[in-house]
């Protein structure tokens, strides 16, 4: 269990600085995934073109890559993770200033992808050294605090640049909203400018870092399979679930407001709940309660599969409140386990970098196999993957605890 106090590093002001620095980074996801590729079309862009708009997040699949650059290069008068958040922050808010002046129209949209894919370039590599600061400088209760404050801020952030850049382009137009989300980026960074940033400890030597020093490391792989199959059996739900709806005769608007409010808000209440257990019972245990409902959750959307006449609202909006609970619950907890492994290294930037960007490359590969299985064998068949996936998360758990060290997890 987690019952140790944190360390004087933690305090309120550095959760808050590191939360609105997750917050932003969703800014540039929401509007790859939601905003773009609706304002796209609207302004004539092709679908041919549309469908490259979401590839413009893979640099949060690959920032792994250059993560030991990040850990291994900085300027000793910024600081080692102020070297690269404070620039990276600023050209988050300049990409998102320059769309501002480029109107959704088919003949801007290469531009504007090329904008988008900028903004997430820059944004995962903050994020790199975002989660090497946030391993460094909390521990103990620390870590449950700033994963919660990660998942839900960055889901927010998701929310204002997706549903809340639509509607604000609609009601003040594209510059304003844009130059507001610019903005925010900037007030956002405020923090981290006026923060001085400690020196590394005496007589440690945090470089060189390595790629291969995460795969050499004792438990990695291991851990990094328990931590794609805490995120993967969501995503099976939160994707395949409401293609389902929309062939059981759902409506575009109840499937978006169900996405919104069922699933999305729901994963930021379930990191509130992992927030409060992660510290009373440990990040193993929290991850059960995630996993439990995420398995049951799967199992009654496969029911419903399998005679669409029951996918009636109260069915629908339980499940999917229990699956946004779950993912949210899961989420947290397979942070904050994988980020206190991370802080055990040497290198806790890139081996974080190396969990996330692998378990995102998981939920992307785990749901376009899915899709296609649900094409293939319906949707009864794709959703019970997301059961399997929570069983063998639940079985690993379960023999991790009947091995030594388990109290310290």
């Amino acid at each position: 269990m987690m019952t140790h106090t944190a360390r004087a590093t933690e305090g309120p002001n550095l959760l808050a600085m590191i939360g609105c620095l997750y917050l932003v980074q969703g800014l540039p996801v929401g509007l790859a995934f939601q905003a773009y590729p609706v304002l796209l079309r609207d302004g004539g862009a092709s679908l041919n073109l549309i469908a490259l708009v979401p590839l413009a997040s893979l640099p949060w699949v690959f920032k792994f890559f250059w993560a030991s650059m990040v850990e291994n290069r900085w300027s000793p008068r910024l600081g080692r993770r102020r070297s690269w958040i404070l620039p990276m922050q600023t050209g988050l808010a300049l990409s998102l200033a320059a769309m501002a002046f480029l109107p959704f129209t088919a003949d801007n949209a290469p531009a504007l992808l090329a904008l988008v894919a900028v903004a997430s370039l820059v944004s995962a590599t903050q994020d790199i050294a975002t989660d090497g600061l946030a391993s460094e400088r909390l521990h103990g209760t620390g870590l449950a605090h700033i994963n919660t404050f990660q998942v839900a801020g960055f889901m927010m952030g998701m929310l204002a640049g997706g549903p809340g850049a639509m509607i604000g382009i609609g009601t003040i137009g594209h510059v304003a909203t844009l130059l507001g989300l610019a903005a925010m980026v900037l007030l956002c960074g405020v923090p981290v400018a006026l923060w001085r940033e400690p020196e590394p400890p005496q007589g440690t030597n945090p470089a060189p870092a390595s790629l291969r020093a995460f795969f050499h490391r004792p438990g990695a792989l291991p851990l990094l399979l328990l931590g794609m199959c805490a995120t993967m059996g969501g995503a099976v739900s939160f994707g395949v679930a409401k293609l389902f709806l929309i062939d059981a005769g759902w409506s575009l608007d109840a499937v978006g407001t169900l996405s919104g409010t069922g699933n999305t808000l729901m994963i930021v209440a379930g990191c509130g709940i992992a927030g409060l257990t992660v510290v009373r019972f440990g990040p193993l245990p929290t991850l059960v309660l995630g996993g439990s409902l995420v398995g049951a959750s799967s199992l009654f959307w496969t029911v419903l599969a399998l005679d669409p006449t029951l996918a009636v609202p109260a069915a629908v909006w339980g499940l999917a409140t229990a699956s946004g609970l779950g993912i949210g619950i899961c989420t947290v907890a397979s942070y904050t386990l994988l980020m206190r492994f991370a802080q055990q290294g040497k290198q806790p930037g890139t081996d974080y970098s190396v969990f996330q960007g692998l378990q995102t490359m998981g939920e992307i590969l785990v749901m376009a196999a899915t899709t296609a299985l649900a094409a293939r064998a319906g949707y009864a068949a794709a959703l019970s993957v997301g059961l399997v996936i929570a069983l063998i998360l639940v079985v690993m758990i379960a023999r991790w605890r009947t091995g030594p060290g388990w109290k310290d997890w």
